[in-house]
């Protein structure tokens, strides 16, 4: 009877410590699962917010006075084409320092309390827009490049440089229209047919055939002057007597233009900004782009019509 006794008292210490070891490689399993997780819950808040940083940042630029940020980052450019802040602190310095508000990013601090670890980082990068930064404008909307308060004189060789990018689908028509204007006296010149002409932008390898079956009526006074694949470019004198406006007009499918002066100074350059947060080896990138003041556009409401000749500019 005794012998039972000690027999089973050794089965129950066995089982026993199976129990222990199995419960505690379930506890360590568990304990392991939840570190992963709470890594991966930190891993997107992080990621989360150097995305709403960068917004940050770049809203201080976009809803700042358009003519006291031009001027500020003309100053801060000079001669290099873009210039670096690795901190808020010396974006928000360089700000206050052109009387631009910084309300925005104040309530930030330096780099290091951004996110949860040391290792965060990030860089604002601002410079010219090239040609590799274009701006998309849909139908009903235009880009200008004004000449009205610019002294061309100064810049005898001014011209623009036009890359053209499709944004929508099928091909793109686009027309480009100069305005012509006496300054000393304000009287605008009288609309010619050569003043507004059409253009076709498409992803097609063949481009002959772009526009074809687009263009209303198909006897338009103004047929398509020039076709070119996404990417393609155009050259534009903007030294032309009493030159006052030239505006491209999109009339099928968003249009993407990019505008980098040549010899013109900087009064026409159109600039970007470019803000990259990294939160705990998360990075994010944003980039916006900032127009000239002479090359906001405008409603086009009355674009699309040719006055003083017969027919109608428009797509099908």
């Amino acid at each position: 009877m005794k012998m039972r006794m000690k027999k089973y008292s050794g089965q129950a210490i066995a089982i026993i410590m199976v129990v222990l070891v199995v419960a505690t490689v379930i506890g360590a399993s568990l304990y392991s699962r939840m570190i992963r997780n709470r890594g991966e819950i930190v891993d997107t808040r992080e990621s989360q917010r150097a995305l709403e940083q960068a917004d940050t940042i770049l809203d201080t630029f976009i809803s700042s006075d358009l003519i006291l940020l031009q001027v500020a980052i003309t100053d801060l450019l000079g001669s290099e084409d873009s210039y670096t802040f690795d901190s808020i602190g010396g974006l928000r310095e360089f700000l206050m320092s052109k009387d631009i508000d910084a309300t925005i990013i104040t309530e930030f601090g330096n780099t290091s309390s951004w996110c949860e670890d040391s290792t965060s980082t990030i860089e604002i990068t601002v410079g010219y827009a090239d040609a590799n930064s274009p701006i998309e404008y849909d139908v009903g909307e235009v880009m200008a490049i004004n000449l009205g308060s610019v002294n061309m004189a100064t810049y005898p060789t001014c011209s623009a440089n036009l890359t053209f990018t499709t944004a929508g689908s099928g091909d793109h028509l686009f027309t480009i229209k100069k305005v012509y204007m006496n300054k000393a006296t304000g009287d605008v010149s009288p609309y010619q047919l050569t003043h507004m002409q059409l253009y076709c932008l498409t992803s097609d390898s063949i481009v002959a055939n772009c526009g074809q079956g687009v263009v209303a009526p198909s006897t338009s006074p103004s047929p398509i002057l020039q076709k070119f694949t996404s990417g393609g470019s155009l050259s534009i004198p903007l030294t032309e007597a009493n030159l006052y406006e030239v505006r491209v007009i999109p009339l099928k499918e968003k249009l993407g233009v990019a505008m980098v002066p040549s010899n013109c100074g900087n009064v026409l350059n159109n600039y970007t900004v470019r803000t990259k947060v990294v939160c705990k080896g998360d990075s994010r990138e944003k980039e916006v782009v900032i127009p000239n003041q002479n090359n906001m556009g405008y409603p086009a409401i009355f674009d699309y019509t040719i006055y003083n000749a017969n027919g109608t500019l428009s797509p099908n």
